[in-house]
């Protein structure tokens, strides 16, 4: 998560949505990252701290702001995020963590098939875009919510509301893979379609078969 003050801005990083390349412009305004470990330790345990000091995690959640901000300027800030079509986010972060012999998950992954990855992501409350972006009150909180395959439409919005400008984006992360659509049967489909059903009906998502 970034927030800045001198632009009026809570942006949520969704992982695998362009984030780490928004973070590139984003940073440069926004509030430094508090890595000392009191703050650390404070933050992680959901203790009041004015949130100057508070130790956001990267892909912290959207309540984290609600919890530390003063509630007008919560409420003021422009609240916002890039979300991506469930069925190819899945595709992307299976191929992704298997360049990354570093990554947390990369020993259990490797042995996954696709299908074996799925179940396991969905049992993680992480990987279901619509929770990092409630409130206390279980509503979404976001005032905008862009999306990576609309991705140069959606950041003309955030340019406005944030004063930046995203011409010169950078494409970071990017991996070589075969089409998203590639890695699905019927029975996949179905089954991202009902375990991602948060993401799907909030953000209006579909699984548009391959081309004939």
């Amino acid at each position: 998560m970034l927030i800045s003050d001198s632009h009026q801005f809570v942006f949520v990083h969704i992982r695998k949505a362009a984030g780490t390349s928004l973070r590139q412009i984003l940073e440069q305004v926004s509030l430094p990252k508090n890595n000392h470990w009191w703050y650390k330790l404070l933050s992680r345990g959901g203790l009041a701290i004015d949130y100057h000091n508070y130790s956001y995690r990267k892909h912290a959640n959207l309540v984290e702001a609600e919890r530390s901000m003063p509630a007008d300027k919560f409420t003021s800030y422009f609240k916002f995020a890039v979300v991506r079509n469930p069925w190819d986010r899945l595709v992307s972060e299976y191929e992704y963590i298997k360049t990354q012999p570093t990554h947390s998950r990369f020993k259990r992954l490797k042995a996954f098939s696709f299908a074996e990855f799925v179940e396991f992501q969905a049992k993680r409350p992480a990987a279901h875009q619509v929770n990092a972006l409630r409130l206390k009150s279980g509503e979404i909180g976001c005032d905008y919510i862009g999306k990576l395959e609309t991705l140069d439409e959606s950041l003309e919005v955030i340019a406005k509301f944030t004063g930046l400008n995203f011409e010169h984006l950078p494409h970071i992360n990017k991996i070589q893979r075969r089409d998203y659509r590639n890695y699905y049967d019927d029975d996949l489909v179905s089954r991202v379609g009902s375990l991602w059903f948060d993401d799907i009906r909030n953000f209006d998502y579909q699984f548009d078969k391959v081309a004939s």
